[in-house]
């Protein structure tokens, strides 16, 4: 007896709450979610929702929990079996596999949980822009104390920890590179930036990411071609060496930001007994999340 389809064991709850305070996609799921919720409880299939609908949504999400520019890649890289969103028609669903047997009362409570991960997000990032407030008005030899808050922020990398770890490496890199004579610049991730770059330098640009996805490399790697890159990882394996090409310069992962480049900085303000290098790279993140929360309150 020939045996039918295996169902997909995740539900879309599985998969939403690994992307728990990460506002583009919370805000193209949560327009989504509300759809599939009606069409259950009227009891009729749902066909999804069309682009200027999420669109519509997710500038009304931004307005709550923080802004973000729209763009369509953030449908478009949801889309497929390895994502959690399906074309139909004209229109944009979340795939039929992981909503068998999901119930309006599942997606209510999901809701809410996914909400209040968005709060939760935007409160994280106060508290942080407080405890650096606090750290970088340490007496100067309150080296340690600066090294640890770095180490600690750069292993927040699950959740809206995304831009914790794009901005601590940013600094650490900028601060690392300043010494040299070199200069390195980071885009703001309030607007959406399709080209790929999160940090520009001189001859090359810097993606940064805290998905540690095969599939996200390959997505970088297709953005801004013909450029040279460094890939800036929580971690770099042989999968992902495979994938780099000529363009890829080199690779950055977790351990080379605290075993090199904070070491490196952390040994020269050890040196002077003064926190020089560990006191600009906290000021430079401390202005970068300030300049976050501007943008947001400029274009709310």
């Amino acid at each position: 007896m020939a045996k039918g389809p295996a169902k997909d064991k995740k539900t879309i709850g599985d998969v939403l709450r690994r992307h728990a305070g990460q506002r583009t996609v919370l805000y193209v799921a949560l327009a989504i979610l509300a759809e599939h919720r009606r069409a259950i409880a009227a009891g009729t299939v749902c066909d999804g929702l069309p682009e200027r609908e999420i669109v519509k949504v997710f500038r009304d999400f931004a307005k709550k929990y923080g802004h973000s520019d729209y763009h369509p890649t953030y449908i478009q890289r949801r889309l497929g079996h390895r994502g959690y969103l399906e074309l139909n028609g004209s229109k944009y669903r979340f795939r039929s596999a992981l909503m068998i047997d999901v119930t309006t009362r599942q997606l209510d409570e999901l809701r809410d949980e996914l909400i209040l991960s968005l709060k939760t997000a935007f409160e994280r990032r106060q508290a942080v822009i407080r405890q650096l407030e606090h750290t970088v008005n340490l007496p100067q030899d309150k080296i340690q104390e600066r090294r640890d808050l770095v180490g600690s922020y750069l292993d927040q990398i699950v959740g809206n920890g995304g831009e914790m770890f794009e901005v601590v490496s940013f600094a650490v890199l900028r601060e690392y590179f300043r010494t040299f004579g070199f200069s390195l610049q980071r885009f703001s991730t309030t607007h959406a930036n399709d080209g790929g770059m999160d940090f520009v330098a001189g001859e090359a640009i810097y993606q940064v990411t805290a998905d540690e996805s095969a599939s996200k490399v390959r997505r970088d790697l297709a953005k801004s071609p013909g450029t040279k890159r460094v890939l800036v990882r929580p971690t770099v394996n042989e999968e992902i060496i495979r994938l780099c090409d000529a363009e890829v310069l080199e690779t950055i992962e977790l351990k080379d930001l605290l075993d090199h480049f904070i070491a490196w900085l952390l040994a020269r303000d050890n040196r002077s007994q003064k926190s020089r290098h560990l006191q600009q790279v906290l000021q430079i993140a401390l202005d970068e999340f300030r300049r976050e929360n501007k943008a947001e309150s400029e274009t709310a």
